[in-house]
């Protein structure tokens, strides 16, 4: 078949193999383009979607490849109604009342090791505790059950009766606020100063700590030479409790003015946070011993 086209008055043979050439061409180059537009958003919703990640993901405490973006609520609505009678029972001025009650915990729940609250926060939730199974809790609620939030747990390392020097809780940095979503609210000195005094009750009574230490930090890979806030537990003596502590000071966003001395017991609450990789909120409080 052929085909003429008119140009400048006269008819002229068109040539089909150079046609069709160009036709190629030109879906060629249609392709690429679709194709590149394509890759481009593709690329742009990446890089959106790793800074979602960074600033609102609800976070882990000990595993780096966990990011769940779907709403939570509150872990305590796991908590059979009984225990929760139980432990909304206790009276601050009884404290045999307390014991019975943490007794009754510990009977039902075995790693149960206290109950963690700051007043005027969100923070108001049981602390567990199984050494034998470090990360049991990181995601189950207090009868095992699978759940994104967890609840917060104390370092394996930790001791709790008796007390370790300081005693290491972690809780997921959950973005409804729940857990130790609100933790590093901390970073601003007047939710410290609203906010000074961290309760943790436990089997063997009552305890208040006054924050110490407010930071950022993150976990060091193994090379790195740097003072690790996650290793201190326990001091090995007088000055290596002072050092430590003066370590933990120093990081501190501002100055609290509290002071621990060898001997004092400490809290350190963990947190993830997205300043960088691997990066953590910290706050560190020491226990209040009436004198």
């Amino acid at each position: 078949m052929e085909i003429y086209v008119k140009f400048d008055g006269e008819l002229r043979k068109v040539d089909m193999k150079k046609l069709i050439r160009l036709v190629i061409i030109l879906l060629v180059l249609i392709i690429a383009i679709v194709v590149g537009i394509i890759l481009i958003v593709s690329h742009v919703k990446g890089k959106s979607g790793d800074k979602e990640a960074e600033t609102v993901s609800e976070g882990d405490i000990l595993s780096k490849d966990y990011y769940s973006f779907k709403d939570t609520e509150l872990m305590t609505y796991e908590m059979p109604e009984t225990a929760l009678e139980q432990l909304e029972e206790s009276e601050p001025s009884k404290e045999d009342t307390l014991s019975d009650v943490y007794a009754k915990m510990q009977r039902d729940y075995p790693d149960f090791a206290g109950y963690l609250s700051i007043e005027g926060t969100k923070i108001d939730y049981p602390v567990m505790y199984s050494p034998d199974e470090p990360e049991r809790y990181l995601h189950k609620d207090i009868n095992g059950k699978d759940c994104n939030e967890g609840l917060p747990f104390i370092d394996a390392r930790c001791t709790v009766n008796p007390e370790s020097d300081n005693i290491i809780i972690f809780g997921h940095n959950m973005r409804n606020g729940s857990m130790f979503g609100t933790l590093d609210e901390y970073k601003d000195r007047k939710y410290y100063e609203d906010h000074p005094v961290i309760s943790f009750d436990t089997p063997e009574g009552r305890n208040e700590y006054e924050v110490m230490s407010a930071f950022y930090d993150r976990v060091y890979y193994t090379d790195e030479s740097a003072f690790r806030f996650y290793d201190f537990i326990n001091a090995e003596d007088a000055e290596d409790y002072s050092r430590s502590v003066g370590k933990l000071v120093s990081k501190s966003l501002y100055d609290t003015g509290v002071k621990a001395e060898y001997g004092d017991k400490l809290i350190t609450l963990v947190t993830c946070s997205y300043q960088e990789e691997n990066g953590r909120f910290v706050l560190v409080a020491r226990k209040i011993v009436d004198k």
